[in-house]
């Protein structure tokens, strides 16, 4: 598995690889000791089939800022457009700072 690992780790940082052709990226397989069945799912490009291999789960995360006092509620009503349709209404100030203020928090 550490192979496999190191071998992605090499893909990702190496622009040239990573947008080689398909026997190039084998050749460098061959040359990583990658297992046959873990190379095939990188040459396709199957992300489903290494995670099964690699017996790994995606992991996924949400972060929201809570509001803060004083903050008036917008309304959730969506606006007329200049032609009579219905738009939704464009993200408010302090939603766009609460996405901010999320990415800081996981760089921090």
């Amino acid at each position: 598995m550490s192979d496999v690992i190191e071998f992605l780790e090499k893909l990702g940082s190496d622009a040239r690889l990573f947008q080689a052709a398909r026997e190039t990226v084998a050749l460098a397989l061959a040359d990583a000791q990658v297992e046959a069945a873990a190379g095939e799912a990188i040459l396709a490009r199957n992300v489903e089939e290494l995670q099964a291999l690699l017996k790994v789960v995606p992991l996924h995360c949400f972060q929201s800022a809570p509001k803060r006092e004083g903050e008036e509620e917008e309304e959730e009503q969506e606006e007329e457009g200049e032609d009579g349709e219905k738009q939704p209404k464009k993200p408010s100030k302090s939603a766009s700072q609460s996405v901010v203020v999320a990415r800081a928090d996981t760089l921090a």
